[in-house]
């Protein structure tokens, strides 16, 4: 009895609470999964997607995973069409550095190392003692131009996203970090999928040091000093307390050669600088693009245009040059976007030109253009410097490690090729820099300056022939005399051929002129006669009229004679 009394209440105890939950099962059944969990989505078109990824990649995450992708670039689908830097600067997750063998080695070397990446899906792992949830979701745009478009999401138990924000500030120290000594250098270009234009990253290079720039030591150093004074936090407030825009420009002109873009580049790096280059004369380049390019740039960084006299749209107006008519930029939308109301401020900007005098005077004006450095030839001083830094440290010498007869068997012609391997590890060697007691580069560098006229090459020119001797600085100052007298005399020549081609132009250019003027010489010569022709029978055709009017008179008289003579006399026909 007791027993069957105690099922009885079980029983009702069970539906009791069967119903009750069903009953909040109805009632909150709609509440989202997401309640319970906190998330945060990166997307593709973004730099914290890399900022992510690369971080996975960091952490090795194909060792505990098996669904993985293997990619040489940690770019997304999204800038497929215009990211050319694709390794990334990931030197350090090469895929085959843990294998010796030198023949695996020398046929990778000029490939793309792999990187591991996880696949689409949800992939769980251990960060800081909690568990984590990352998702990866991918599109794909098939309408006009083949797209992948990508997201990232990371989640954690609980409201508190707290741990997902330190994983993501971690991802982007790490990234920076990497990045860190180089100079990140983006250029304007279009998408292939919308036709718009925007920053792709184009390569990163590490940061040029400021005394391989060979320029004027207080120039360039006034030059430093001058952007870092603009670029300091107190500055901007000066600027904004004084209602004054807080804007830079910079001109450098000089020769080709002359090291204009090299000092941009170096400015870029020594100031943690990001360098943003376009070009005026792409293609389909529009005012309302220029103006979203400027308005998506960073608030610090170095914007290059480079030889900006070559754009038809900053030459003077009035001047007699050419205009092609292709260009959608004008010169008011450029003066706009460079120093109008709604201008970008916080950037500094750099305009290299060869000929200043053909840019309009309201492109170089102050207030757009602050400060002008003008490049010359190289000096003596110049060329001490560039001497100096090149025989500062002797180059690696590299010793063959093939025989002399295979050395000979690869300069002679052959049908087949000759794999070149890298040399082993023992044959690289390093030769230290001669001591002071052996050679006195001060001294050196003055005797090859010496023989050198001032202001007749450019840096480029002079660095050039260095290099050939980098090995010898007395092969280099033994040979120098040879090659001016070399270029000088290939200088002369070609500027001669220019000057010949000139005069042939403008001698065919006169020839035009006056075959135009002979032809309308000959014209009027035309007209002329045949105006004398046209007078003439008018003058034979009225002589003619005149002639018959006179004998039609005369016959008239005649006939009154022979009448009046016919009629009686005293009658008279009047």
């Amino acid at each position: 009895m007791d027993s069957s009394f105690g099922k009885f209440f079980y029983f009702s105890y069970f539906a009791v609470g069967s119903y009750i939950a069903k009953s909040l099962l109805d009632q909150y059944g709609t509440v989202p999964l997401g309640f319970f969990y906190s998330s945060i989505e990166v997307q593709s078109h973004d730099d914290a997607y890399n900022y992510l990824l690369y971080w996975l990649t960091k952490q090795r995450f194909n060792e505990t995973k098996n669904r993985l992708i293997a990619s040489t670039s940690l770019t997304s689908g999204m800038e497929f069409f215009g990211d050319s830097d694709s390794n990334d600067g990931n030197d350090d997750f090469l895929d085959v550095e843990e294998s010796s063998d030198t023949e695996w080695k020398a046929s990778l070397a000029n490939t793309r190392q792999l990187l591991w990446s996880p696949s689409e899906g949800t992939h769980y792992f251990k960060y800081f003692g909690r568990y984590l949830a990352l998702s990866r979701e991918m599109e794909e745009n098939r309408s006009t131009v083949y797209t992948r478009t990508e997201k990232l999401r990371i989640s954690c138990l609980g409201w508190d996203a707290s741990i997902l924000k330190q994983l993501l500030l971690e991802a982007r120290v790490e990234y920076s970090q990497k990045e860190k000594g180089k100079t990140i250098i983006y250029r304007g270009a279009k998408r292939a999928y919308d036709n718009e234009f925007y920053w792709a990253r184009s390569t990163a290079r590490p940061a040029r040091p400021l005394s391989t720039v060979i320029l004027d030591r207080e120039e360039k150093s006034t030059f430093i000093r001058d952007v870092q004074q603009y670029l300091h936090p107190s500055t901007m407030r000066w600027y904004s307390d004084r209602g004054i825009p807080y804007r830079r420009g910079y001109l450098f002109y000089g020769l080709p050669g002359t090291g204009k873009s090299s000092l941009a580049f170096a400015a870029g790096g020594f100031l943690g600088l990001n360098v943003y280059i376009l070009d005026l004369n792409a293609n389909q380049l529009t005012e309302d693009a220029l103006a979203q390019l400027f308005q998506e740039l960073p608030r610090r960084c170095l914007v290059l245009l480079e030889d900006i006299d070559t754009n038809e749209v900053t030459s003077r107006r009035g001047s007699k040059k050419k205009r092609k008519g292709n260009n959608k930029v004008s010169l008011s939308a450029l003066l706009n976007t460079i120093d109008g109301v709604a201008a970008q401020e916080g950037r500094v900007l750099i305009m290299t030109t060869n000929h200043p005098e053909h840019l309009d005077p309201a492109l170089v004006r102050p207030g757009r253009v602050d400060y002008q450095i003008e490049f010359k030839l190289a000096n003596r001083d110049l060329m001490m410097q560039m001497f100096q830094n090149l025989f500062r440290d002797a180059p690696p010498v590299i010793e063959s490690h093939y025989e002399d007869s295979e050395i000979g068997a690869l300069e002679a012609p052959r049908s087949e090729k000759v794999p070149l391997l890298p040399a082993p590890e023992h044959a690289l060697s390093l030769r230290g820099p001669p001591s002071p007691s052996e050679i006195d580069m001060e001294q050196l560098a003055a005797a090859f300056a010496e023989k050198i006229p001032e202001l007749t090459f450019s840096p480029a020119e002079i660095q050039g022939y260095l290099l050939r001797h980098k090995y010898s600085p007395q092969d280099a100052i033994a040979e120098v005399e040879a090659w001016v007298e070399k270029t000088l005399d290939e200088k002369k020549q070609k500027s001669d051929a220019e000057a010949a081609k000139g005069q042939a132009k403008e001698r065919k250019k006169a020839k035009g002129k006056k075959n135009k003027k002979g032809k309308k010489s000959k014209k009027d010569e035309g007209d002329k006669d045949e105006n004398e022709n046209s007078n003439e029978e008018e003058g034979s055709s009225s002589s003619e009229s005149e002639s018959d009017e006179e004998s039609s008179s005369s016959s008239s008289s005649s006939d009154e004679d022979d009448d009046n003579k016919s009629k009686p006399n005293g009658v008279q026909r009047k």
